[in-house]
């Protein structure tokens, strides 16, 4: 029989595993390489995560892309004023599940960005959490792809 503390910490070993950090890069910057039909730029991968992984983020996302990252930060001055500490506790996590996507060919490094070779595999059989983080990375791959790294990292209050 699994308790609940054990299932809590099973749960945030699953997030912070850096195959699923990988699945979620590749599932945002394939989704900003659609929409803007140029490669990602690097810094803009460290956006990703930290917007989708803590649920309180995740669930204030918006469903369509029609809302702009700028909006939605202004719209949520209380997670913007996290966003700093959340994005720097979640580099080393970032750098690891890029160097697992890498080495897994899930995502490239062009001359101006990153590409992501294989379209990702749907996360449909996965669970409902894991899809609606699949869900929120195309979102925030989306915003990024028309949003100059810069303009992104300001209105997250983030210094690149």
């Amino acid at each position: 029989m699994t308790t609940a503390p054990q299932r809590n910490v099973s749960e945030a070993q699953a997030l912070f595993n850096p195959a699923f950090g990988a699945y979620l890069l590749a599932s945002g910057i394939n989704a900003a390489v659609k929409k803007a039909e140029r490669p990602l730029p690097w810094p803009s991968a460290f956006l990703i995560l930290p917007l989708v992984l803590p649920a309180d983020t995740r669930s204030s996302l918006p469903t369509k892309s029609t809302v702009t990252l700028q909006a939605w930060a202004h719209g949520h001055p209380r997670l913007r004023a996290a966003f700093a500490e959340r994005a720097a506790a979640l580099t080393d996590y970032t750098r690891a599940s890029l160097r697992t996507a890498m080495r897994h060919r899930a995502i490239d490094v062009a001359s101006s960005g990153l590409i992501c070779p294989r379209i990702p595999k749907p996360a449909s059989a996965a669970g409902e959490e894991v899809a609606d983080c699949v869900r929120a990375a195309t979102l925030v791959g989306r915003w990024l792809a028309v949003t100059d790294p810069p303009r992104a990292f300001t209105a997250l209050g983030v210094r690149p």
